[in-house]
């Protein structure tokens, strides 16, 4: 399986973060997010996280939710878990915190600057009953009245490379 970015988008102002990452090519055939986000306040126990997926079954951007999710956790929950579980796919490439195997706690997630250099996307994480196609990944995070949305587009160009699943999110 093989996946291709098309864009990452950012919706609505927060208060929480901002975000300016792009999709550009990486070479003839690759495309990788590089930018900059800032998260403008720590994030602690008191933040959720939840991600969905919608898919374009002609391709066109007109998006039907899956029903395959990420459920609502709290913020260090998922840090401990599925952070921890997805982290060797942006590991080198960016400043984010690397946990290592094993840790049990990590809370808050520290306010500051971050940057993302050439991540190219792997598919080792996606489940291979996907269909090819174009998909829509929106990660969300809450804390009472503030609420912020972002995440990749990217098409799954092909089903049989033989790569293998790797696990990745807990869905």
């Amino acid at each position: 399986m093989e996946l291709q970015l098309e864009r990452f988008e950012a919706i609505g102002e927060s208060g929480i973060a901002e975000f300016d990452l792009r999709v550009r090519k990486f070479n003839r055939t690759t495309h990788a997010i590089n930018g900059t986000f800032t998260i403008l306040q720590d994030l602690d126990e008191t933040y959720e996280i939840s991600a969905s997926f919608a898919y374009s079954t002609l391709g066109n951007n007109q998006f039907n939710e899956y029903p395959m999710k990420v459920p609502r956790k709290k913020l260090c929950d998922f840090m401990v878990d599925q952070y921890l579980r997805c982290q060797y796919l942006w590991r080198n490439s960016t400043n984010m915190p690397h946990l290592e195997k094993g840790t049990t706690e990590y809370c808050p997630f520290p306010a500051g600057a971050y940057w993302v250099k050439d991540v190219i996307p792997d598919a080792s994480w996606v489940p291979p009953v996907v269909p090819t196609g174009l998909w829509r990944m929106s990660i969300s995070w809450e804390q009472n009245t503030h609420s912020h949305r972002c995440g990749p587009t990217w098409t799954v160009i092909s089903t049989d490379s033989g790569a293998e699943f790797q696990g990745g999110l807990e869905v």
